[in-house]
């Protein structure tokens, strides 16, 4: 791989990095002096000095630092001396002479100078490799902890072990996956890159190794969140060896030109940072002014439909068939819906950003407040611009760095996106895109606007029930959430599908929106619903105004809004929210379904199409075989239980329908029948030369060869599905010739 990129040469730095590993972690040398520092006595001193006794005061890293050395013998204090050099020795957006001057710090701590002319604090050493981001830095403590426990866990092995693992990729990535980290610790990646700078890319966080992998189709985001170092050093070697083929002779590198612009725009990063924008008008005082002339939108009654029928009747496919209804195709979607359907799948930390970098200058919480952006946001969740300013105070000062001077809150969580100046307004900190990819395509999204969407809007969303189904999946319930980069977790407040479908429409009133509801009926409604089911009524549908003050309808206040950071308005059913569900017959019948739930919604009935199943294939009629299987089921048992032409439809061949028979439709009789297989070859009962199912004698003489016993059984028979090899033409015939089948009633 390459070692010159747009703007400086690494030879030497990756030079030093091999010298370092070969003296100090092969060896227990040192790097700036020809002393042993990295032995193990000396590593287990500072462990024992840091990370036994970490810091948690407000004081900077260094001071910090500084503080927890006082133990440490001189070694010892030269040795995190080296320490630092190898933690900064990656980073391009810490400067050569603040490395220089953090390295010579510490080592002046052990009452020693190092020597200006050092030639491991040359420029051209510690110049640096790539930018790390600002979060590096923050955590310093984490990467240097980690540091300790790499070093530690090299010297329990012999010098040999130590050099064959460096020397062999595959055991490399063995050892440094076997090391505990707290997190997602960045130094792991810079250390792969000084092993193996012609194996592994420049990249010190698996973000830009998932977007350069995304960005050329090489997998889903949501594919490579959950591949390892390994998966994604190999796929982006594979995509370099590409890339060569494509670029002979080339020198290439995913962060300069032609391949940087396939994974992101680069004129946009600049944009980011240099072009102030101009807001447009949406001031408070303009919404007040029309929300007293604006009446409330008159809109079309909705839909509460439920769609049911015994299996294989297509209900399932009629639902899908509905999803076009409520899509719009992306040169044909209207601001409004776009803009709702960009900030839905996006927090409040990214919107903030966003309209920060919209700003273009520092600006004051309610200015960030009255952000067209932010209204949009707000208005989703369903609050008045004046109730989020709280939220929005959380936020800037979570997501903080921890060397602010002007926040002082204890709790911090990456990415650190946002400072405070002494005036008291807010800003984006110095490469804020780096440490928030999510927020930086936000923004560029948003600033593209609806005429550059690539993608269809969808305004609905798809549930399906099940028995453990519940209220807390369906609204609102507490569910454990992932809020750091480390992978720390909180139990959180989280709404769930028919919360969001409803924010979503209440948001955008001028558009229908749906929530398609699968399988309706095999979970407990009543639970799911909660008090919620007086609410989904046509004319019991909530209309709020533009203050959100409840206007027609009805509305509720729902679990924890009482703890709630801001107030939320009263919960309602949208009028522009249609609700469709599907249920299957043959698992619960409609007679049995909830009350309180066939009383607000209406029923349609699916089933079996007998004209759209006309295939005859080598004489056998589909159509009239289903039929009359359906008809002896339906004397058996009920109309529920009868099966559904879509087991059929793609049977061209005896051979598929030997096998839709095997495969799917004899096991459903059999659940049918409860495994009662006498009634299984009743359904199946033809006059062809070959049964489906038939029946043998057991008797006791045959099985035991003795005497019966008194009282003991006597000769039973039992049923056994034939061969499908055996099932002939005029076998599936015979199930419905030669037979009336159902006769009319005059």
């Amino acid at each position: 791989m390459a070692r010159k990129f747009h703007d400086r040469d690494v030879t030497r730095l990756l030079l030093a990095a091999q010298r370092w590993i070969e003296r100090c972690l092969w060896a227990d040398g040192s790097l700036l002096s020809d002393r042993s520092l990295w032995t193990p006595p000396l590593i287990e001193e500072l462990r024992s000095a840091f990370v036994d006794h970490l810091d948690a005061g407000d004081d900077d890293f260094m001071t910090k630092l500084r503080g927890q050395m006082e133990a440490a013998s001189p070694a010892g204090r030269q040795l995190m001396a080296e320490m630092m050099w190898v933690l900064l020795l990656f980073p391009s957006n810490v400067g050569a002479e603040k490395k220089r001057q953090h390295v010579r710090d510490v080592w002046s701590w052990s009452g020693e100078t190092l020597p200006p002319d050092n030639p491991m604090l040359e420029s051209e050493v510690v110049q640096g490799v790539g930018s790390a981001g600002t979060a590096y830095n923050n955590l310093r403590w984490k990467e240097l902890a980690y540091l300790i426990a790499l070093a530690q866990s090299m010297k329990s092995k012999s010098t040999s072990d130590r050099k064959s693992i460096f020397e062999d990729y595959e055991r490399f990535v063995e050892w440094i996956e076997s090391v505990q980290r707290d997190g997602d610790r960045q130094f792991r990646h810079m250390l792969r890159y000084f092993a193996y700078p012609d194996r592994v890319e420049r990249m010190s966080s698996n973000r830009d190794r998932i977007s350069v992998l995304e960005g050329f189709k090489v997998a889903s985001r949501s594919q490579l969140k959950g591949w390892t170092d390994r998966q994604l050093d190999d796929a982006l070697l594979k995509l370099r060896r590409d890339c060569e083929a494509k670029y002979p002779g080339k020198a290439l590198d995913f962060y300069e030109p032609p391949l940087e612009a396939q994974w992101r725009s680069a004129k946009q990063d600049e944009e980011l940072v240099a072009v102030p924008v101009v807001q447009e008008p949406s001031a408070a005082e303009s919404s007040k002014q029309k929300a007293a002339a604006t009446p409330v939108p008159q809109m079309a009654a909705p839909t509460n439909l439920i769609v049911y029928g015994p299996p294989g009747t297509g209900k399932t496919h009629w639902l899908r068939e509905r999803f076009k209804d409520y899509t719009d195709a992306p040169n044909d979607v209207d601001p409004e819906s776009w803009l709702q359907e960009t900030l839905t799948v996006h927090g409040w930390r990214s919107v903030i950003a966003a309209a920060l970098a919209d700003l273009g200058h520092p600006a004051r919480v309610p200015e960030i407040r009255a952000h067209r952006w932010v209204h949009a946001k707000a208005k989703q969740r369903g609050r008045a611009p004046a109730g989020v300013q709280a939220t929005l105070w959380g936020y800037l000062q979570e997501h903080t760095p921890e060397t602010s001077k002007t926040v002082n809150i204890s709790i911090r969580r990456p990415p650190y996106l946002f400072d405070k100046r002494e005036a008291g307004d807010w800003q984006l900190i110095p490469g804020w895109q780096e440490q928030d990819d999510e927020s930086a395509q936000l923004w560029r999204t948003l600033k593209a606007g609806p005429k550059a969407a690539t993608e269809a809007i969808h305004r609905y969303k798809v549930v399906t029930f099940h028995p453990s189904f519940t209220y807390e999946d369906f609204v609102r319930g507490i569910r454990p959430v992932r809020i750091a980069e480390d992978g720390a977790t909180q139990f959180r407040l989280v709404d769930g599908k028919f919360k969001q479908i409803c924010d979503e429409a209440h948001a955008n009133p001028g558009k229908r929106y749906a929530l398609f509801i699968d399988e309706i009926n095999r979970a407990n409604i009543a639970k799911v619903f909660g008090e919620l089911i007086t609410l989904i009524e046509p004319d019991k549908r909530a209309v709020f105004d533009a203050q959100g003050r409840l206007v027609e309808g009805l509305a509720v206040h729902l679990p924890g809004e009482e703890q709630a950071d801001s107030a939320e308005r009263p919960f309602g059913v949208p009028k522009n929210l249609d609700i469709y569900g599907t249920m299957n017959t043959a698992d619960r019948s409609i007679a049995l379904l909830d009350v309180a739930l066939r009383r607000r919604f209406q029923f349609e009935e699916r089933g079996p199409d007998y004209e759209t199943l006309a295939t005859v294939v080598e004489g056998v009629q589909l159509g009239s075989l289903l039929r009359r299987i359906n008809d002896r089921l339906e004397y058996l048992l009920d109309r529920d239980h009868r099966i559904g032409h879509a087991y059929l439809m793609k049977a061209q061949t005896l051979d598929s329908v030997r096998e839709a028979f095997a495969k799917q439709l004899i096991p459903l009789l059999q659940e049918y029948f409860f495994d009662d297989f006498s009634r299984v070859a009743l359904v199946l009962s033809t006059t062809g030369d070959q049964a489906f199912v038939k029946e043998e004698q057991l008797s006791f003489g045959g099985l035991f060869g003795c005497q019966q016993l008194d009282g003991g059984p006597g000769d039973r028979s039992r049923f056994i599905v034939t061969s499908p090899a055996s099932w002939t033409a005029s076998g599936f015939r015979g199930i419905y010739e030669d037979a009336p089948g159902v006769i009319p009633t005059a």
